[in-house]
């Protein structure tokens, strides 16, 4: 697995990402496919819990229940590879979370690959990360609401020559959102 070159957290959290396809997680079902975003905001100072970034996820269901959490931390996991960083609630200690690593982000293009660490699970198709909490999911995020087929099919292509099975991607409903 590679991740993006010359990736700066400070660029990358400076605007709202919308989520277009995903892969289903323990924290993120497949009933969870419409209207997912994430935002990230850089804080002025480490955490007594070693993070610097602040996380905020949103999903709905069908129905228009809201699935909402700001109370997520993201910190580096690796110091020589910035696109390598970590989440976990606030309240943990580093050491408790999980991968959350960017492998291709484009901000011209606007449009980012993200996988949950290394992907361990072989698959007739390539491999992929497992569903539980730490050391899963595979998105593919936007910077519109506005779905851009080339552009998703583009960065599918760049997870396809990763390595990922495909299969395990959903499309992201983000037709009717508040």
């Amino acid at each position: 697995m590679t991740t993006q070159a010359g990736f700066d957290v400070n660029v990358y959290a400076s605007s709202k990402w919308y989520i277009h396809q995903q892969q289903s997680t323990q924290y993120l079902p497949a009933e969870q496919k419409f209207c997912v975003t994430a935002d990230y905001s850089v804080k002025d100072e480490k955490t007594i819990t070693g993070y610097t970034v602040g996380v905020t996820n949103y999903a709905e269901e069908q129905d228009g229940t809201v699935h909402s959490t700001d109370s997520l931390c993201a910190g580096p996991e690796d110091a020589n590879d910035p696109a390598k960083l970590q989440v976990a609630p606030c309240f943990l200690p580093s050491f408790a979370a999980g991968p959350y690593w960017v492998l291709a982000y484009d901000e011209t293009e606007g449009y980012a690959l993200v996988s949950g660490g290394q992907p361990d699970v072989e698959t007739a198709d390539g491999c992929t990360n497992g569903s539980g909490v730490n050391g899963s999911g595979l998105w593919i995020f936007t910077r519109t609401r506005e779905r851009d087929d080339a552009l998703v099919a583009k960065v599918r292509d760049m997870a396809k020559a990763q390595g990922f099975d495909l299969s395990v991607l959903a499309d992201v409903d983000q037709t009717k959102c508040k």
